[in-house]
Parts: structure tokens; C-alpha cells; sequence
């Protein structure tokens, strides 16, 4: 079987409560770029508002149902809450990724002809959304301006923030997770490490062009509590940065009660101080 060919990471996908406070705080915290609008149908109440917003040169897609359901979206923010949900991908060929989702036992459930989403249960508990475009090309004139460069981010900044250094994810079987994120993405093994902090043991792997490190818990922890509330998925962003304490200073400003992270020598913003969704920070 053919793994998929992802190129490189657009965004990541997250659910969210409540469109307008979930943007403001990423805006107040984070000076938070918001560079697409996507606004539901006004006439619908079950409808889902979303946006395309940046933090530190990472794109991230909300999506806030107008209310909680028993389908969709509105039912996995009935359950979960907000909860990091997918991440999307450039491929060179959607038809040709769809051919290879069905080689995989990766089922689509959301087919919109020039992208699709897969069931989260397919892999790892992540929703890949695959298109063969690139939004780094594409947000501009027609958003609400073209993405602030790295430079900015990271020399201009306060928070120094110098684009993504990981997506973490947390999972049951270590081992089963390797083998099913490899045959699906075509990933490779870059290291493995126990994370004591985190009461977990990980293995680094590039899919595309981004690092994914998969944490399985070695007793009751930060990830075997994720894994009770949410199932396998996506359990945090992880930002590298120019400086720790830099950052720290500035989001201690902003009342942010910064945590350690996963593994040593990070910094967390608490979940519950960021709607839910966990940003770490590394050197």
C-alpha cells in the first residue's frame, strides 16, 4: 500500500466555544493574526463559524458551531468541548490521496471535491485534511492581508516565537502508533525518548515537513489524563522560540501563568488559560 504524500503542514484544526472570545483572546495574548474570516450562513443557528487566524508564523483554522448537537461539529464540541481536532495538509493530487485513503482503510467523511477530511478514528484520533494547495500562497489581498514573515515573529516579537518545532499527540499503544502513522503518512523514525515530566514515553517521526512526536503514558499523568478525557488525538502545538525567558516575561504581562511542558526544559501555557488548547514552548 501507498502511503499518503503529504508536502508540507497548512494549518492545524481545532473546535472551539464560542467564535468571538476565542479570537479575542488569541489576539490579546498572542497579537494573533486573523488573516481569513470564513462566517457561517447568518440565517442558520446549527451553522459553524470559522477563520483561518496566525500565532507566530503558525496557521491554525478554527471552527465554532453556533451551538452544540448531535451531529457534526456541535457534537464534538458537545462532548469534548474545545479540543484540537486535525491538522491539513498540502498533497500533490487530491484525487489521488482520496484513491490512497481507501487502500489505507482511511475513511473520508467529509468529501468537498478539492479537499477532504478523514475520520479521526482512521489515525491516531486526527482528522487529516488534505487539499493541493498552500494557504501561505493564498492568504492575501482576498483576506485581510498577507501573513506577518517568520522575521517579525521572531526578531520583532516580544514573544520571539520562531515557527513550529512539533505537534505532540497523544496515543494508547506506542508501538501500534508508529506502525499506523508510518503506513498511512509514510513517516520516519527521527528519535525516541522517555518524557518523566509528562509520565510518558515518545518517538519523534517527520511526516512531510513536519515533526510529529507521539506520547504514550507509562502511568497517570498529563497524557493518561488527555487520553481518559479526549482519546487519542492531537494533544498540543509546540513553538520553538528564541527565548524562554523572553517569552516568559511577556505573557507573565498578559496574565498567563506559564507551566512546565512536556518535556524538559519547556514552558506551557495552561490549557484552561488558552480555550482548552495547549501551546508549548521550546528553545
Amino acid at each position: 500500500m501507498r502511503p499518503l504524500e503529504l508536502i508540507t503542514i497548512n494549518h492545524l484544526n481545532a473546535i472551539v466555544d464560542g467564535y468571538d472570545a476565542t479570537v479575542e483572546h488569541l489576539c490579546t495574548v498572542f497579537d494573533a493574526q486573523v488573516n481569513r474570516p470564513i462566517p457561517g450562513n447568518p440565517d442558520n443557528p446549527d451553522d459553524t463559524d470559522a477563520c483561518l487566524i496566525t500565532v507566530g508564523d503558525v496557521i491554525f483554522e478554527l471552527f465554532a458551531p453556533r451551538r452544540r448537537g448531535e451531529r457534526g461539529q456541535g457534537r464534538r464540541l458537545d462532548r469534548f468541548g474545545d479540543h484540537y481536532v486535525g491538522v491539513e495538509f498540502k498533497v500533490p493530487d487530491v484525487v489521488a490521496a482520496r484513491e490512497q485513503c481507501a487502500e489505507l482503510d482511511v475513511q473520508i467523511i467529509n468529501d468537498l471535491d478539492r479537499y477532504f477530511y478523514t475520520y479521526p478514528g482512521s489515525c491516531l484520533g486526527i482528522s487529516w485534511e488534505l487539499w493541493d494547495g498552500d494557504w501561505r500562497e493564498n492568504l492575501g489581498p482576498t483576506g485581510l492581508g498577507p501573513l506577518h514573515p517568520r522575521t517579525y515573529w521572531r526578531d520583532d516579537h516580544p514573544l520571539g516565537l520562531d515557527g513550529l518545532d512539533r505537534v505532540s499527540v497523544a496515543v494508547c499503544d506506542l508501538e501500534a502508533a508508529i506502525d499506523r502513522l508510518t503506513a498511512v503518512t509514510g513517516a520516519s523514525m527521527l528519535e525516541r525518548a522517555g518524557h518523566p515530566q509528562a509520565v510518558a514515553t515518545g518517538a519523534a517521526l517527520q511526516v512531510g515537513d513536519t515533526v510529529f512526536e507521539l506520547l504514550a503514558p507509562t502511568g497517570e499523568g498529563p497524557v493518561s489524563a488527555h487520553l481518559d478525557r479526549y482519546g487519542e488525538g492531537i494533544r498540543s502545538t509546540v513553538f520553538k522560540v528564541m527565548d524562554l525567558g523572553r517569552l516568559q516575561k511577556h505573557l507573565t504581562e498578559k496574565g498567563i501563568d506559564l507551566v512546565p511542558g512536556d518535556r524538559e526544559s519547556t514552558l506551557a501555557v495552561p490549557a484552561e488559560q488558552n480555550h482548552n488548547l495547549l501551546f508549548e514552548f521550546t528553545e
